[in-house]
């Protein structure tokens, strides 16, 4: 098993050893395996370059960052790069490689010299194919290695509609072992079927809501797609129905009224007004 592959094995009690002893070395009671000393850190919480900084890590892990000489413990080895600067890796909270028809290998060889080291995939069209496998396809690529990190989000939408049917079928039962299976899934993918999610009559609405079910229980993240919705009436029931996101804001009020009611906005489409 290669390290990459030891993280999608993770469970809470692996979880739980690791930062077990990252907390030791992060207080020098335990060696590290490297210190990283480099000219300037990007603080990304305080927006600010820190001068002189020292990144220590144990395993696949950071344990402490803070002045250079600061930390006090034991260290197997020491890099000093004066003239590199570290930046933390950038992320995606919502993506569809499979829209790009680039396998996850491929998209970590695009991606990954661009800072990109880190993806939330919405795997709506692969799930619709092939929804049992769609866990195996997404993280195939990490667990031969890949550095790039997967966060797979089962597909809602799976079928899109309860008029429709593919090559998957997503409910309660698929969604809870999904989010057993590995920490890497991180929730379900943007529910976006409003009519499924408000009307009991709606022939999706007990499988979209047993999935948002799964999803609470296993303490996961429900997010939403609210293209069209603007009226306070429906993004507040949007925001009641526990979907915790849109990506399909058009306008500066639509963005406004949607942050103001509590939904994080991620990724918005805002078209700003000319001058």
């Amino acid at each position: 098993m290669t390290q990459a592959s030891h993280d999608i094995s993770l469970d809470a009690d692996t979880e739980i050893a690791i930062r077990q002893n990252l907390t030791l070395v992060a207080l020098g009671k335990r060696p590290a395996d490297v210190a990283l000393r480099v000219g300037r850190l990007l603080d990304v919480h305080t927006r600010t370059w820190l001068s002189d900084q020292e990144i220590v890590i144990s395993g696949r892990r950071i344990a402490y960052v803070g002045n250079a000489g600061t930390w006090p413990g034991d260290v197997a080895k020491r890099v000093h790069e004066p003239d590199l600067a570290a930046v933390p890796g950038l992320g995606e909270v919502h993506k569809h490689i499979e829209s790009s028809h680039l396998t996850p290998e491929w998209e970590a060889a695009l991606v990954l010299p661009r800072g990109n080291t880190w993806t939330c995939e919405a795997s709506h069209e692969f799930s619709n194919v092939n929804g049992a496998r769609t866990l195996d396809f997404w993280l195939a690529a990490r667990r031969a290695g890949s550095p790039l990190k997967i966060f797979p989000l089962p597909g809602s939408a799976v079928p899109p509609t309860g008029y429709e049917h593919g090559g998957g079928w997503l409910g309660y039962d698929e969604q809870r072992d999904f989010l057993r299976e590995s920490l890497m899934v991180a929730g379900l993918d943007e529910v976006m079927d409003w009519p499924a999610v408000w009307n009991p009559d709606n022939p999706s609405y007990g499988r979209l809501w047993g999935m948002i079910r799964a999803t609470f229980e296993q303490r996961g993240v429900v997010e939403g797609h609210a293209a069209g919705i603007r009226d306070m009436p429906t993004i507040n029931a949007f925001a009641a129905a526990g979907l915790a996101s849109d990506h399909e804001a058009w306008t500066l009020e639509e963005f406004w009224d949607k942050l103001s009611r509590g939904l994080f906005m991620s990724c918005a489409r805002t078209r700003f007004p000319r001058s």
